[in-house]
């Protein structure tokens, strides 16, 4: 199976967590999520796959949706978009941008 993978095209951050396991996808999407803010991104697009696993069984989607549902992964202020494999979030920018290109070392 793949590992994760991280592109940063200076404007979105697409995040894929192919590879890691459910707690390691939580802490890098929240690192990425950071990081991207904090370098002025419009978006972060996860790719989290489709959960093809057993019912019941905690995955990096039923994850990342609790995390949106309860409010603890972005605020109310963030558009969310959310697909069969992936959730793209519209970041509501302040910092000014940093064209520093995120790595998924500094994230992993």
């Amino acid at each position: 199976m793949p590992g994760p993978r991280l592109d940063d095209d200076g404007s979105t951050v697409t995040l894929d967590l192919h590879g890691l396991t459910v707690d390691e996808a939580i802490d890098v999407t929240y690192d990425t999520l950071r990081l991207a803010q904090d370098r002025g991104r419009a978006s972060l697009k996860i790719i989290h796959g489709s959960s093809t696993s057993a019912p019941g069984r905690r995955t990096i989607k039923s994850a990342l949706y609790e995390l949106l549902e309860s409010g603890m992964l972005v605020g109310g202020h963030v558009h969310v978009m959310k697909k069969r494999s992936s959730i793209t979030l519209s970041l509501d920018i302040t910092a000014s941008t940093d064209p520093t290109r995120i790595r998924l070392l500094d994230v992993w």
